[in-house]
């Protein structure tokens, strides 16, 4: 977002938008994501190696890869919405939060799965309180926000698409080659 204003969106977000943001893909979708099964094959693999940085293996690839693609469509849509004479500001907030659950969406190791319905409701709920800071008047005042259209929510959600296949693209980028051992018979 820090690209906003050398693309002409001068102060992209206001301080409530971006804690409301927060609040809703990081707090409720992080603790459903908490409860997410194992992934198959996760206790066949061999562990990572003990001196591996964290962001080792191609994490930091593909963190950096998503970030990419999310805060791009993120500009796309708030400055076609600007383009077109709605309330950009507004689009940008609500992509953002799309894009990012659908990020959400996109990481889980097991796509359609009944095993943690958490996850599934987090996000709907975070849709939904996302709904309501462009629609409850209260909140609308507090995070300065304005009520959209269907293109201005079609803008949006085309960014939470975008988000969701670039995270099943990239969850398995990246990954470093395994290594080989040979077993030496003597």
């Amino acid at each position: 977002m820090l690209a906003g204003p050398l693309i002409g969106l001068p102060l992209p977000l206001r301080a409530g938008q971006i804690l409301w943001i927060i609040l809703l893909t990081h707090g409720l979708t992080g603790v459903a994501m908490g409860a997410e099964p194992v992934a198959p094959g996760a206790m066949s693999r061999p562990p990572r190696p003990a001196g591996q940085h964290i962001l080792g293996a191609g994490a930091w690839q593909r963190l950096l890869l998503l970030a990419t693609v999310v805060t791009a469509s993120c500009l796309v849509a708030a400055l076609t919405a600007r383009a077109w004479g709605l309330p950009w500001r507004s689009v940008l907030f609500l992509a953002l939060l799309a894009a990012q659950l659908g990020v959400v969406l996109g990481l889980r190791a097991r796509l359609l799965t009944r095993e943690n319905l958490f996850l599934p409701l987090a996000v709907v709920s975070s849709a939904l309180l996302a709904a309501a800071a462009l629609y409850v008047p209260a909140l609308r005042s507090i995070l300065e926000t304005e009520p959209l259209d269907a293109v201005g929510i079609g803008l949006a959600a085309a960014t939470g698409l975008i988000g969701f296949t670039a995270a099943r693209l990239v969850r398995s980028a990246f990954h470093a080659q395994p290594r080989t051992t040979s077993i030496s018979h003597g």
